[in-house]
């Protein structure tokens, strides 16, 4: 299952049609072919890594929890994080999404709507709609045709909490996994652990991710939910607990242990990953490195997509498109616009030198700095 694109009305404060696209808008050549793109089905694309920037406070985590949603959808039928939602909840969401699973080109449409009981948080679906239609090579430029999609029928005996895509997808999978630029996510080591006791029983993931953290540290074992052993390369070691193993680490490391196992699991499984601020607490080398093992085929087996937000301009001159690059704006309602689709410029040219010299109007405010800086002189 790949999704293909998500259009979203009434979601925060996003504008109209707020959508995102994971499929090519421009030319693909061989070496796009090669790096930037995953092929699904004959001729039918979708990128291996998606940016968004924009300025502070121009709806970046926004554009990225939207997509969190619709993960949690595909995942789970239900939506499991409703905190976000309900605190700014005054109309009904509405989701257009299109994606791809086993052969077929699908249309799923719904109205998200916070359940009428006062003591219950949950989500329901209304509304729900299901079209679809056989893919073949020669429609790969009208995938968003949907006069060409026929409406299912759809099981209408689910609860009202959970999405009629149990009928499509059938069993709960994780599809996407969203990684917060919240910390505190982080702390929770026995989580990261029983993944890679799943994914590594002789541990040299773990060897190998600490290493790119900490050059003192050998290795860290798990004896149970909250004793951990931690090994030194001076051949020490010390037993502690949860909250004494988070006390010793870096931030970075913490973040490193916990970012990596969403990464370890989304390139062995095929899960798209979520990142928020993908530069918090790391080094830009060892960011780019992360982005790149999206794009190298000998690592990314199973078509991963990692889709994420930053400040680091820089990132951007990695991509060798710009399709797959959009920029955040927020002016009363937040927009999103696509490099490609927007500006003109030749994608081999420099995404950053283009960001610094403010040709997308993202430049940091200056009169409000020299302002800040005018007040301290005082």
């Amino acid at each position: 299952m790949k999704i293909l694109k998500v259009v979203a009305n009434n979601f925060k404060l996003c504008d109209k049609d707020f959508t995102i696209s994971f499929v090519p808008l421009a030319n693909k050549t061989a070496d796009d072919k090669e790096f930037e793109l995953h092929e699904i089905d004959d001729n039918l694309f979708v990128y291996t890594t998606l940016g968004i920037v924009g300025k502070n406070a121009s709806g970046k985590t926004t554009a990225i929890d939207l997509l969190a949603l619709v993960y949690d959808i595909f995942s789970f039928f239900k939506v499991k994080n409703t905190i976000n939602l309900f605190f700014m909840w005054d109309k009904i969401i509405n989701l257009d999404i299109t994606f791809y699973h086993e052969g077929n080109l699908y249309r799923y449409t719904t109205d998200l709507c916070p359940d009428e009981s006062p003591l219950n948080s949950t989500i329901n679906f209304k509304n729900e709609k299901i079209y679809c239609r056989t893919y073949h090579k020669t429609m790969s430029k009208q995938i968003f045709d949907y006069s060409k999609y026929n409406e299912m029928d759809i099981n209408t005996n689910l609860p009202d909490d959970t999405s009629c895509l149990y009928d499509i997808l059938k069993k709960i999978n994780i599809r996407g996994l969203y990684s917060s630029s919240d910390d505190i996510t982080y702390r929770f080591y026995s989580e990261s652990f029983n993944v890679y006791k799943m994914i590594d029983n002789n541990h040299k993931i773990v060897e190998t991710i600490l290493k790119m953290f900490d050059e003192h540290l050998e290795n860290i074992e798990m004896i149970n939910d909250d004793k951990f052993v931690v090994y030194y390369t001076n051949k020490s070691k010390v037993l502690v607990s949860s909250k004494e193993l988070y006390n010793m680490l870096s931030s970075g490391t913490s973040k490193g242990i916990g970012l990596f196992t969403y990464v370890v699991y989304s390139l062995k499984n095929g899960t798209d990953l979520l990142i928020d601020e993908i530069e918090n607490h790391f080094h830009k080398t060892l960011v780019e490195n992360l982005i790149n093992l999206y794009k190298d085929k000998s690592v990314n087996k199973k078509n991963a997509t990692l889709i994420f937000t930053t400040h680091y301009c820089e990132l951007l001159d990695l991509f060798n498109r710009n399709d797959n690059i959009y920029i955040t704006k927020y002016d009363k309602k937040i927009q999103l616009e696509n490099v490609y689709k927007n500006y003109n410029f030749r994608a081999e040219l420099s995404k950053s030198k283009k960001f610094y010299s403010n040709a997308f109007n993202t430049d940091v405010n200056y009169e409000s700095l020299m302002n800040f800086k005018k007040e301290l002189m005082k």
